[in-house]
């Protein structure tokens, strides 16, 4: 005799499964870093995230929506790596050196962590217009005037030389979440980063050495230059 089994409803995750909001913010991040806002659609975002259509229209209603939806995650996730530096701004018994090392760090980690962000940032950056005003005032700006104070102090101490702050900032910023974004590309140079905490190691080596001078000898991929 068959047994009664409950289906579940078209686009419902089962109870092993996230949630379909959540799916959708994930799909909807990654859509908006590959394609911009304009390419992606609703569509194509449920059906990256294995949900019907008719759930994302449920969830969010519309693509800009979702959009501010996906904006606020990422403000969620950056929240308290800007109360760390926030903190380090105030530790002012803390050497100027290890703070600023640590916000190199930090700053390292939190674009590991959401490795499209770069991606994100330029797409919506080429398309212009309020999505990337948004982009600015809830991601971009709270970063930097999180960050930005740290590098001035650096500067006023001589551990840094004395340049154009913004600029400096924003070369940091770039070179960090674009070497992320598209480390596939460092595949046609060398060996490709298929592990993130590797990646994530290498380019904590690489800015220290960079701008505070210290020894980048653990980096373990590092070739030889020619003689």
């Amino acid at each position: 005799m068959r047994k009664n089994v409950k289906r579940r409803g078209r686009g419902r995750p089962g109870k092993d499964r996230p949630h379909g909001g959540s799916l959708l913010l994930k799909a909807g991040q990654s859509a908006f870093a590959r394609h911009g806002f304009e390419g992606a659609s609703l569509r194509g975002i449920a059906a990256a995230a294995g949900v019907d259509p008719a759930l994302a229209a449920h969830h969010f209603g519309s693509k800009e929506a979702l959009w501010e939806a996906v904006i606020e995650r990422f403000a969620l996730y950056l929240a308290p790596y800007i109360v760390e530096l926030r903190e380090l701004q105030t530790q002012v018994q803390i050497p100027i050196r290890a703070r600023i090392e640590t916000a190199f760090r930090q700053l390292i980690a939190a674009v590991c962590g959401e490795p499209e962000s770069g991606m994100l940032i330029s797409r919506i950056s080429a398309e212009r217009g309020e999505k990337l005003d948004l982009l600015v005032e809830k991601l971009i700006r709270p970063y930097h005037d999180a960050f930005e104070p740290l590098l001035q102090e650096a500067m006023r101490e001589r551990l840094i030389a004395e340049q154009s702050l913004e600029v400096l900032y924003f070369m940091l910023l770039h070179a960090v979440t674009m070497s992320v974004s598209f480390r596939h590309v460092l595949g046609y140079f060398d060996e490709p980063f298929e592990d993130i905490e590797q990646l994530k190691r290498d380019m904590t080596q690489c800015v220290l050495a960079t701008f505070l001078g210290r020894p980048s000898n653990n980096i373990t991929r590092r070739r030889k230059l020619p003689k």
